[in-house]
Parts: structure tokens; C-alpha cells; sequence
């Protein structure tokens, strides 16, 4: 599947309504700076995923995150948190089944997530972005619950952790 693709325009996002994904993949991917990519970012993150809620535009955007992902480099916590959170509440929530012709393009997407952690885990510039990696890790390898906590476990639920243990 491509972002050229009409079915982008008749698919549903985190609030169950039309949602568009293919423009703001469009957008990250020639985005030249910091600033452009962080406001596709806010915008994935709202419109692919809302209260639990995430939709086929989630699932279908996920292998072209990571595509775009590796072309440009962006090994950050947004893409992989973006990832990590389609892949969890796919089978953590109360939401669509991926259609069956559907399947390969979203598990090549895992695997090529995977591998992009594999690879590039040693350039995590900052403790949340090694979070998200192992986050991706773990959901990646099937282990969704290990990944929603790990993604959890920022400094104030780390220390309340450590605290008991």
C-alpha cells in the first residue's frame, strides 16, 4: 500500500470518524526540520489514537511510520510510542480486528519496527527514547503487556517501583 492509495481517504483514525493518514505521512516525510516534524507528530498522535481508541487508519499508518521511519532516520520516542501504542491497543482495547488483507503489510511493518530497534538502539540519545525502544521491542515480539509497561515506567512510576522492591 502506498500514500497514493484513495482507500487512505475512507478509513477511520482513534476517533472513530474519517481520517485521512496518508497527508500527514506525506508531510512527515518531507519534513526538513525539528519543528515540522514535531507538529505531524502531535498530530498522529491525536488523530491515530484517542482514549484506547485506535482505528484501521492506525493500523495502516504503522508500516509507513516505520518505513519513513528508517528512510530518514528518525529514531525518536514519538515514532516508536506511536507505534508501540497502535500495536498494544490493537489487542489491549475494544477495537477493529485487522482485516485479514491487511495482515502481511501490518506485520512487515512489525518486523521492519523490530529490526529498526535491533539496529539503532545504540544511538537512543535519551532515557524516554531507550524506553520506547524496548517498549517497541517487546510489543514487537508479541509480549504486548511487557511492552505497555515498560512504555509505562517513567521516573515517578519507576521510583514508586523501585520503592516496593
Amino acid at each position: 500500500m502506498t500514500l497514493d492509495d484513495k482507500l487512505w481517504k475512507e478509513l477511520q483514525g482513534g476517533y472513530r470518524i474519517d481520517y485521512d493518514a496518508s497527508v500527514p505521512l506525506r508531510q512527515l516525510e518531507e519534513a526538513k526540520d525539528e519543528e515540522e516534524i514535531k507538529k505531524v507528530y502531535d498530530e498522529l498522535w491525536n488523530e491515530l489514537h484517542h482514549q484506547g481508541d485506535v482505528g484501521l487508519a492506525s493500523y495502516l499508518a504503522l508500516p509507513q511510520l516505520v518505513r519513513i521511519g528508517k528512510s530518514k532516520g528518525l529514531f525518536d520516542w514519538n515514532l516508536l510510542g506511536i507505534c508501540c501504542v497502535i500495536e498494544q491497543q490493537r489487542h489491549l482495547g475494544h477495537n477493529p480486528l485487522l482485516p485479514k488483507e491487511y495482515a502481511d503489510y501490518y506485520d512487515n511493518g512489525l518486523k521492519e519496527l523490530k529490526q529498526f530497534v535491533i539496529d539503532s538502539i545504540s544511538t537512543a540519545q535519551d532515557e524516554t527514547t531507550l524506553r520506547m525502544a524496548l517498549a517497541a521491542f517487546a510489543t514487537c515480539s508479541g509480549q504486548i503487556k511487557l511492552g505497555k509497561s515498560i512504555m509505562e515506567l517513567d521516573d515517578d512510576v519507576m521510583d514508586e517501583f523501585l520503592e516496593q522492591f
